[in-house]
């Protein structure tokens, strides 16, 4: 049975609960969990203790808390790595209408944060963007010639987390040769949970399909869509990683965010990356020009809420709610 695992801290000390009240998606919400009963400091030990003995669960104490107590159920020592442009919707608007290859990069695990903690904006950023998203999390390593597929998914991811790709566009798309890792990285830039979903392995195969996400910003949805519609499935994105690189229990590929960012990838904005490739200041400032033409981006005092949905089971796994703050 699947369970809503979540990390907190109290008087100093973090924990491992399984969660036992509805999925919070505010900090000021009262919550109720099954302490764990482990020493894992780590998603990734954390997942192999439950694997080892899934009594955990039935065997710990209950303890109240309040939601703004809860950490990002993925730790630091894990590797994030992202799908780009994985719904049509959002490949569209970045004005790239046809897909032939799955596109990968990596992510850096010091930007994860929970799920009500603040967003800094840089000191520098102007374009400051949101990108809801699922995060499938590895149930076991991944190596190389491992080939995964509908049958035997179940065996390699333990189950999803909810996640927001926060967005640099200027330090993206204005740094030299484009620097999406920078532009993704900085400190606070992926909230996620708040609860890891963990899933039996039978589960995991209908549950991957028929995920909804969504994001609201200034009172209005931005972003919604279901994980049927992304281009490249975990299966083949799994498989096609493993021909590549190796990843570890408790890893976490977050696989793409849909239509609706505020960055709009416009002919002129195109037109801007390829004149001005070459020349970083010149091509920072037309981005910024032109962009802000567009659309109003994040800016310290607004807020961000996402929401997460299995609607295989009719679950709610609960929400974000982030405010952006100046550094």
């Amino acid at each position: 049975m699947a369970s809503m695992i979540v990390r907190y801290e109290v008087e100093g000390l973090l924990r491992w609960g399984a969660l036992t009240s509805p999925p919070p998606t505010r900090p000021d919400e009262a919550i109720e969990v099954a302490e764990l009963s482990t020493e894992a400091t780590t998603t990734n030990g954390m997942i192999a203790a439950l694997e080892k003995d899934p009594r955990l669960v039935e065997l710990s104490r209950l303890v109240p808390l309040s939601a703004k107590d809860l950490l990002s159920p993925i730790t630091t020592d894990a590797t994030l790595l992202c799908q780009g442009l994985n719904y049509w919707a959002h490949a569209d608007e970045a004005g790239l209408r046809e897909r032939k290859q799955n596109l990968l990069f990596v992510k850096a695990s010091s930007s994860l944060s929970g799920p009500y903690d603040d967003i800094v904006r840089p000191a520098g950023v102007e374009l400051l963007d949101y990108e809801v998203e699922v995060g499938i999390v590895l149930r076991k390593d991944l190596t190389a010639g491992t080939i995964v597929d509908e049958r035997n998914i179940g065996s390699y991811v333990a189950g999803v987390v909810l996640c927001n790709d926060v967005s640099a566009r200027d330090a993206m798309f204005g740094a030299t040769f484009l620097q999406w890792f920078q532009g993704k990285s900085y400190r606070t830039f992926c909230p996620t949970g708040p609860v890891l979903y963990l899933l039996d392995e039978p589960e995991v195969a209908k549950t991957l399909a028929n995920l909804e996400i969504s994001l609201t910003y200034k009172d209005a949805v931005r972003q919604s869509a279901n994980t049927s519609q992304l281009i490249y499935k975990p299966a083949e994105t799994l498989t096609h990683v493993a021909a590549i690189m190796d990843l570890r229990r408790g890893d976490t590929i977050l696989t793409g965010t849909p239509g609706g960012v505020i960055l709009q990838g416009t002919p002129k904005l195109i037109e801007i990356i390829k004149t001005q490739l070459l020349d970083d200041g010149r091509r920072r400032e037309e981005l910024r020009a032109e962009a802000k033409q567009q659309a109003v981006f994040l800016r310290p005092g607004d807020s961000v809420t996402l929401h997460l949905r299995d609607l295989q089971a009719n679950r709610d796994l609960g929400g974000q709610h982030c405010r952006i703050a100046a550094p």
